[in-house]
């Protein structure tokens, strides 16, 4: 994989960890993802307006419908994750199985080839990540509930990120099949949190907002970065790379939001970076 597209997936998943990061210390969670999809939607029906950037072919249009559906069923397995197991347990583990999973899709369906060292390396981050969610609270039912919620969300993730690098592949417009996405995705998630928000919107973190539109302008440029990065090197390295967003969330948590990270947490770091390394450059 060339470094330039390496440093392209790591940029794009530095700008989602700050989203994470707000998201996790936002009294509403619902609120800051809605605002983290309606962003990009605004920005992508600005692009369309003022640029007239056209919608992908024909061909492409089947596996956005099936990307976007597979987000929404992302979103909604962790929002049930979240009332059974805390956010920084449950989203650890979602995205520690959102990689392998993209990768075995690739193989099994795609054509695609992991070497030895990019398998290793997808191991790596996905048990770094598995280290940053253990938590005792896994054991009893409810956690353990939340954690299988959580590996829901990760299959559809892994899905929606396989899918993804397909309709790239099937679309006459890299920068169409983006834009139209986030539109479209957009347009589905923020009336279905309005309706379960709407008996508290009063009381709603409006303060938030500005910070909240901030990081969710990080949030659209991640995902212009990773989609761009799927439709020019293998399925893999993108999906492994991607998933560091988790430990970048995790950082900036310990840094400037007072979260220790503790020892199992320097570990799961070096895991992670060791994992990133093996799968970008091998």
């Amino acid at each position: 994989m060339q470094a330039e597209l390496i440093a392209l997936v790591l940029v794009a998943a530095f700008l989602h960890g700050v989203w994470g990061a707000a998201g996790k210390g936002s009294r509403d969670p619902i609120m800051a993802a809605t605002v983290g999809a309606l962003v990009p939607a605004l920005v992508a029906a600005a692009l369309i307006l003022m640029h007239g950037i056209t919608a992908p072919s024909a061909w492409a249009w089947p596996w956005m419908a099936a990307s976007i559906a597979l987000h929404l069923l992302y979103i909604a397995a962790m929002l049930l994750a979240w009332r059974y197991l805390a956010l920084t347990r449950a989203y650890p583990i979602a995205r520690a199985g959102a990689a392998p999973a993209a990768a075995a899709i690739g193989v099994l369906f795609l054509d695609q080839s992991v070497s030895f060292a990019g398998t290793a390396g997808l191991a790596a981050i996905a048990v770094g990540l598995l280290l940053l969610g253990m938590d005792r609270a896994l054991l009893d039912g409810r956690g353990a509930l939340g954690a299988l919620l959580a590996i829901v969300s990760a299959l559809c993730l892994g899905g929606a990120t396989a899918v993804d690098f397909v309709g790239l592949h099937r679309a006459d417009s890299t920068l169409g099949y983006i834009v139209w996405i986030n539109l479209l995705e957009g347009a589905l998630i923020v009336p279905a949190a309005f309706i379960l928000r709407r008996k508290r919107l009063a009381s709603l973190p409006w303060r938030e907002l500005p910070l909240q539109a901030a990081t969710g302008l990080c949030a659209a440029a991640s995902y212009a970065m990773v989609l761009w990065a799927l439709s020019l090197a293998p399925l893999a390295p993108v999906a492994g790379l991607r998933e560091t967003q988790a430990l970048f969330t995790a950082l900036i948590g310990a840094a400037f939001m007072g979260e220790a990270l503790g020892r199992r947490g320097a570990a799961a770091a070096a895991l992670v970076a060791s994992g990133a390394l093996a799968v970008g450059f091998f």
